[in-house]
């Protein structure tokens, strides 16, 4: 059997577990087991963590943040029994949320209390990438954002860096595609997100259930280290991916 000439990558945009859309996540679980990826990638705010969060909550949504912490391990065991060489957990704002609150409240516990620890990341396999930083793969720079949001945050970092990224942050899906000067293949993308917009309260519905849509990336990882990216949206609970119907 000949050696393919890629690798595959999927990337998990923002789910917000457990604020989660529960049938997008059996698809997207369905899909990762169709795809077989090589390389599975988080790209950030996975984790809710609405229990740290700084903005105001309402009191029928205040939880405790060990039973998230068990909802965002749950869901990661999932991932993990797909027996994917290499995992990557890139951090997002969500995320960041516990060091924010430990460093404002708690600082006694700065460097004991983290992520990585209570999502017992290390033991897992998963490389972590921390908020604010990026990850190449290939000639892709991977982060959960570049410090801008909207439709066109993906081309804003393209500009700005000079190199094809991948973001989540936005929950929208977009791409562009060029060639480099040197004749590179240069494609950056969102992918959307898996969260349930009916659960979320620091958006208003409106605009929330409008501009942002369920769905999950993939990418051919080529030897030049370019990337040919795809967004596989989720439609009434269906994706379609490489030819297959997945519900």
């Amino acid at each position: 059997m000949a050696r393919r000439a890629f690798k595959k990558v999927l990337f998990i945009p923002d789910v917000h577990v457990p604020y989660h859309d529960r049938a997008a996540w059996k698809v997207l679980i369905k899909s990762i087991k169709a795809f077989q990826p090589d390389i599975l990638v988080i790209l950030g705010d996975f984790a809710d963590c609405f229990s740290v969060s700084k903005h105001d909550k309402s009191p029928d949504r205040v939880t405790l943040l060990h039973k998230e912490i068990d909802s965002v391990r749950d869901h990661l065991e999932q991932l993990e029994g797909l027996e994917i060489k290499r995992k990557i957990y890139v951090a997002g704002n969500h995320e960041h949320r516990l060091e924010r609150y430990i460093t404002q409240k708690a600082p006694e516990l700065f460097g004991l209390v983290d992520i990585p620890t209570l999502l017992r990341l290390p033991e897992n396999g998963w490389e972590y990438v921390e908020y604010k930083n990026h990850i190449n793969i290939g000639d892709l720079a991977v982060s959960h954002d570049y410090g801008s949001a909207g439709q066109t945050a993906h081309r804003t970092a393209t500009q700005r860096l000079g190199v094809p990224v991948v973001i989540g942050h936005t929950h929208r899906a977009a791409s562009i595609s060029r060639k480099s000067f040197h004749g590179k293949h240069i494609q950056s993308a969102m992918f959307g997100w898996l969260g349930d917009s009916s659960e979320i309260d620091y958006m208003h519905q409106a605009s929330a259930k409008t501009n942002w849509c369920l769905g999950f990336g993939i990418g051919y990882l080529l030897k030049s280290g370019e990337v040919i990216l795809h967004h596989i949206p989720i439609v009434k609970n269906t994706a379609i991916l490489e030819g297959e119907v997945i519900k």
